[in-house]
């Protein structure tokens, strides 16, 4: 795999994303904070973990777990959106399509992490809302939602690759 090894700069979209991603991860942790003292000792839990009960109620300290683990893999994401020649392709990477190609992913990798930082952020919300008493339907409308955006991302930047390579072959 003879991919060209170009350094990607970020436009402002790509720092905004990152600043915005940061933001709702330290959300997370200051809402936890916050409002730790007024929650019940069991509350609903949206997150998957062996330590809930089967009704789907956890200890409060179970709320900690969602930042720190997602907030590393949002580092860890972040850390790989800078070597993109690695990731795969649907199309054949060449010199004169790499930063462009490159781009776009790096730009995913981004995006992606934000939408598991807006993850972490609405269920972390939604888990201590529900604690205090509000909100009891708010999770049901937010599964679809974070589900579709999971998936969503990756493929209009499939298709944004896909149609560059369209456009590219039709000019030749």
């Amino acid at each position: 795999m003879n991919r060209p090894k170009i350094a990607i700069k970020k436009s402002k979209f790509d720092k905004s994303i990152e600043i915005l991603s940061f933001l709702m991860l330290v959300g997370s942790v200051a809402i936890i904070l916050i409002y730790s003292s007024q929650l019940p000792e069991k509350l609903p839990i949206y997150f998957n973990t062996p330590l809930k009960d089967s009704d789907g109620f956890g200890n409060k300290s179970l709320l900690w777990e969602l930042p720190i683990i997602l907030g590393i893999i949002v580092f860890i994401i972040y850390k790989l959106s800078q070597y993109p020649w690695i990731f795969n392709y649907p199309i054949k990477i060449k010199p004169e399509n790499a930063e462009y190609n490159y781009k776009l992913s790096s730009q995913m990798l981004r995006v992606l992490g934000f939408a598991i930082s807006f993850t972490c952020f609405s269920l972390t919300l939604t888990s201590i809302l529900n604690g205090l008493g509000y909100y009891e339907e708010l999770a049901s409308y937010l599964s679809p939602f974070i589900i579709g955006l999971l998936f969503g991302i990756p493929i209009v930047y499939m298709i944004l690759i896909l149609i560059k390579k369209n456009y590219v072959q039709q000019r030749l």
